[in-house]
């Protein structure tokens, strides 16, 4: 570390530390938080590191964010982060924005060919062979004052950012793949602004194969419901009603509390707290027009398509040395073959860009000559 960490702990600290920060062409950026009974996160710490100085600003003396929005927003500085989407949220709490031009060094090391979801100390070791300390992984941040420990563990979870971003840039340029890593922080950034709206929240929830059209239609009104419900109440969702809760009366579409009750993976206290709620979420569902489709199986008779495009994507990545997930997920091809076997030689979304010149256009070319197109 090249000095000691200094604490930015008011708002005139902060708008001149801003001011200074601007000048950069590239940051550090990470954060601290607290997420165990809450929806929001609870920010605890923000880290930057300029490339001279970290420091540690600290959100819970601080009420001014805008000069620190402001510089998030400044399309002239990377922003450098791990695994950014966790810190992204908090520092929209913060902020009210989302920084731009982020480079991410866990998505840019699988592009360059080091691993897959790779850690933050993980990949500290395998680019700069420092070895980082976990013993701070579960402290408490949001308890004052911070303790040495602390301190040194939250510099450390900044300071070596800047070194991965010039090694990681330098060989994704020399590769040629500066620009898929570009296109795909936007992409992660475009899912995050459609996954606030509550109707999309059913998507993350599991096990919703046996659901019919009108079970998901009813799913998705009880979903958008709790999230709606645990973002004003800052709570989980899990602690609003359970994900095996909510299938349940997807499958079984009670009419009455009476109904609700005979439900064992209901609880007799979310009947009777929510029990309202829930029937009309259900009453919404029915009166819903444009109902989610349940996502088609590929048919046997296609199932050696599926084998044939995995086979070829393993293949590719092997010689891209990427992780095979990164170039096409499978669930991706389940719906390129579904979709071909129904006459839609359209090529995806998630295929198009960067992945429709180095694996797309070959996926599609192979289901046509399977398809006897």
């Amino acid at each position: 570390m090249h000095e000691k960490p200094i604490f930015i702990q008011n708002n005139a600290q902060l708008r001149r530390a801003c001011e200074r920060w601007i000048g950069s062409d590239a940051i550090g950026l990470d954060t601290e938080f607290e997420r165990t009974r809450t929806y929001y996160s609870r920010p605890a710490l923000v880290q930057v590191f300029d490339g001279q100085q970290v420091s540690l600003v600290d959100p819970l003396t601080i009420d001014d964010f805008a000069p620190l929005a402001e510089l998030l927003q400044c399309s002239d500085i990377t922003k450098v982060m791990h695994a950014s989407e966790g810190d992204n949220e908090v520092l929209e709490q913060l902020t009210g924005v989302i920084p731009q031009r982020i480079f991410d060094t866990q998505v840019a090391a699988a592009f360059a060919g080091h691993g897959y979801s790779l850690g933050y100390r993980k990949i500290t070791q395998l680019l700069l062979g420092e070895e980082l300390s976990k013993d701070e992984t579960r402290s408490d941040w949001l308890k004052r004052p911070l303790s040495e420990a602390q301190i040194s563990y939250a510099a450390l979870d900044v300071v070596h950012l800047l070194p991965m971003y010039r090694q990681l840039r330098r060989e994704l340029i020399e590769m040629g793949r500066d620009t898929w890593l570009a296109e795909e922080i936007s992409r992660m950034q475009d899912r995050r602004s459609a996954d606030r709206d509550p109707r999309r929240a059913y998507l993350r929830i599991r096990q919703t194969r046996r659901l019919t059209s009108t079970g998901l239609a009813t799913l998705r009104a009880l979903a958008a419901w709790r999230e709606t419900e645990a973002r004003g109440r800052d709570l989980p969702r899990q602690m609003i009603t359970k994900d095996t809760s909510l299938v349940a009366i997807a499958e079984t579409s009670p009419a009455s509390v009476d109904d609700l009750a005979e439900i064992p993976e209901l609880s007799a206290n979310a009947v009777s707290r929510y029990a309202r709620h829930l029937l009309g979420a259900i009453e919404q569902a029915h009166c819903d027009d444009s109902p989610p489709q349940p996502a088609p199986n590929v048919e046997r008779g296609h199932s050696p398509w599926l084998k044939s495009l995995k086979e070829l994507v393993r293949h590719k990545a092997e010689l891209l040395n990427i992780p095979a997930p990164l170039l096409a997920q499978a669930r991706t091809l389940e719906s390129l073959v579904i979709a071909t076997a129904a006459g839609n030689h359209a090529i995806p979304q998630e295929l198009q860009g960067w992945r429709e010149a180095v694996i797309g256009t070959q996926l599609m070319a192979e289901l046509r000559r399977l398809a006897g197109a």
